[in-house]
C-alpha cells in the first residue's frame, strides 16, 4: 500500500532482514527516550539478530513503512503471550522525525488486516499509561480499554501503569 503527499511518498512493506539496522534504531530510541515499550536497555546488533530470528519462527507479521527509500517505522503482529494465534499482540513504533504524520496508523491498519486474513479473533495492545499517543492511536481504530495493571512496570526511576486494549476481529 502506498499513500502520497506531494512531497513524500510511504510505502507499508513485509520487513526484511536487511531491515535490521532501521528497526533497531528506531526501537533503541524509544527505549531511550518514551514508555512506547518497557525495555529499559538497548538491544545490540548481536540481541537484535536473535529477536528476528526468534520471531521468524513463530506466526508473525513484521510490516515496515518506508518514505523515500528510507525506514521510518515498524509494526508487527506476534502470538499473544506466545501461545495461539486466535490471539495476537501488536506493536507500532515511528521514527521521531517522521512521528505526527499518520504512519503509525497506517502500519496499525495494515496489521489489523493481516490479523484478519489469518482468522485471528483478537488484537491485544499493552500500552503504557502515560503514551496517550499510543493509547489514542489504538482507540481511533476500535480498540478498547479493557484494564490496568498497575505498577507494572519500572523505567526513568518510576513505575508506571500499562493499560491493556483489545480488539475483535470479526
Amino acid at each position: 500500500m502506498s499513500a502520497s503527499s506531494p512531497d513524500r511518498t510511504l510505502t507499508i512493506r513485509d520487513a526484511i532482514h536487511a531491515d535490521m539496522p532501521a528497526i533497531v534504531g528506531i526501537y533503541n530510541w524509544a527505549i531511550n527516550q518514551t514508555f512506547a515499550t518497557i525495555d529499559s536497555e538497548p538491544l545490540s546488533h548481536e540481541e537484535a539478530a536473535e529477536w528476528w530470528d526468534a520471531h521468524a519462527r513463530l506466526r508473525t507479521t513484521t510490516l515496515v513503512a518506508e518514505e523515500d527509500g528510507e525506514v521510518v517505522g515498524w509494526a508487527r503482529l506476534l502470538p499473544w503471550r506466545q501461545r495461539g494465534y486466535e490471539v495476537v499482540e501488536d506493536l507500532v513504533y515511528v521514527d521521531p522525525l517522521a512521528q505526527g504524520r499518520g504512519i503509525g496508523r497506517e502500519l496499525l491498519s495494515r496489521l489489523l488486516e493481516a490479523a484478519r486474513q489469518t482468522g485471528c479473533r483478537t488484537v491485544v495492545a499493552s500500552v503504557a499509561a502515560d503514551n496517550r499517543t499510543g493509547l489514542r492511536l489504538h482507540q481511533s481504530l476500535g480498540f478498547e480499554v479493557v484494564g490496568t495493571l498497575r505498577d507494572a512496570a519500572f523505567k526513568f526511576n518510576r513505575w508506571m501503569d500499562i493499560t491493556l486494549l483489545q480488539r475483535g476481529i470479526g
